[in-house]
């Protein structure tokens, strides 16, 4: 199937809006926010005027929580990893995405801000959600669990669902992926023929983030990289990804390694779509939340 109008206007907007660096340019530019301090998150104008009402912030344990969709008496929670390469908060997109997703899902949501780099790194991040996660199962013992995530966030759900499992704690019910990054060491081949055709990610730039984020430990660690893990503990898996995105192949590649130790998994492949296309204004990113919507429904 060919691709919509409007996402071939996307691609190209993409692709003048994203300047590309040098790795050079990128270390510089982590040092200096190292350097300068993080400040504290807050929603985008956009998102304060839009969303009015519907997105509440509170702290916890040092960590920004921001709900959605509280008032459901729903027995299923999301828990939202927002993607960005360990390096970036959420943008308007991912809240105009979630908006979609929280009008049709019948589910409350609860998005961490997590620690993100060069300010933190991946073990204080680890710290934090866990602490988080054991709250959640505290004061939610009957809700289905289901972890969701874009990007760096998607990966960042994988890993710790599998940390989760080695704590002994209960596990979420299903993962809800979109372009997760799953192997930080992006040494696949394969992907060098992505790279030509992929508008938003940037090869050099995403190799200095995933240093800055795992600040001395092995990139092939399971933490960071969860595709070199132990999938037998996921339980039910579905993916999006895009063609015109370099993760593809590893996408691919997870989900046979799903295939290989029969965990349920679904992936659903954009022809000719770009990075994490589910959040682009497109009519794929529409059926690709009602996919999302039916497996949430579903739990």
């Amino acid at each position: 199937m060919a691709r919509s109008k409007s996402a071939e206007i996307c691609e190209k907007i993409a692709k003048r809006a994203v300047v590309p660096k040098g790795k050079t340019m990128t270390e510089v530019i982590m040092q200096y926010r190292r350097h300068k301090g993080k400040k504290e998150y807050d929603l985008p104008l956009l998102i304060k005027i839009k969303e009015k009402g519907k997105v509440e912030g509170v702290i916890s344990y040092d960590m920004k929580l921001f709900y959605m969709n509280v008032e459901s008496d729903s027995d299923k929670l999301i828990i939202y990893l927002h993607g960005g390469a360990y390096v970036e908060e959420m943008l308007p997109f991912h809240w105009l995405m979630l908006d979609k997703i929280t009008s049709e899902a019948d589910a409350a949501f609860i998005i961490p801000d997590y620690p993100l780099a060069p300010y933190s790194d991946y073990k204080d991040a680890y710290e934090k959600l866990t602490h988080f996660y054991k709250k959640v199962l505290e004061y939610y013992p009957d809700k289905k669990i289901i972890f969701m995530g874009d990007s760096a966030g998607g990966g960042l759900a994988v890993g710790l669902t599998m940390y989760l499992h080695e704590l002994g704690l209960k596990t979420p019910e299903k993962l809800i992926l979109m372009s997760p990054w799953i192997d930080l060491v992006m040494d696949n081949p394969e992907i060098k023929d992505y790279i030509k055709v992929d508008p938003t990610l940037k090869y050099n730039d995403l190799k200095v983030d995933a240093l800055f984020w795992a600040n001395g430990t092995d990139l092939k660690d399971y933490r960071l990289s969860p595709i070199y893990g132990d999938v037998s503990c996921l339980k039910d898996v579905t993916l999006f990804t895009g063609t015109h995105e370099f993760f593809y192949p590893d996408i691919i590649r997870f989900s046979k390694l799903l295939d290989e130790h029969h965990i349920k998994n679904r992936v659903c492949i954009g022809e000719g779509l770009n990075h994490v296309y589910p959040a682009f204004p497109i009519p794929e990113a529409d059926e690709a939340i009602a996919v999302m919507c039916e497996v949430i429904n579903n739990t």
